[in-house]
């Protein structure tokens, strides 16, 4: 006697549903009940510039983390009072 864990049907409606849906998106054929779409002519000058946008993307991500970095090193780096060398150490050395 074979025992099943009850997903083979849930299994077989997945695999359905991403096969339809990777028929689709390859072109294979419209959905039910749709009209078929008219062939789409791509304009290679539309996406000339593609890559000037993703280099200004990526300049402004590094000019925002590069000043993060250097924001945060420099707060760690300036002399605060309450660090512990401020506090008792060079007030011990003024009064010798």
């Amino acid at each position: 006697m074979e025992r099943t864990n009850g997903t083979e049907p849930w299994q077989r409606s997945l695999q359905a549903v991403l096969s339809a849906l990777n028929r689709s998106l390859h072109g294979a054929g419209p959905c039910p009940g749709q009209p078929p779409a008219a062939p789409v002519s791509r304009d290679p000058r539309r996406d000339a510039n593609a890559y000037m946008y993703i280099l200004f993307v990526m300049t402004l991500f590094a000019a925002t983390v590069g000043s993060l970095i250097l924001g945060y090193t420099r707060s760690r780096r300036v002399d605060k009072r309450s660090d512990p060398y401020h506090v008792y150490i060079k007030n011990r050395v003024s009064m010798i």
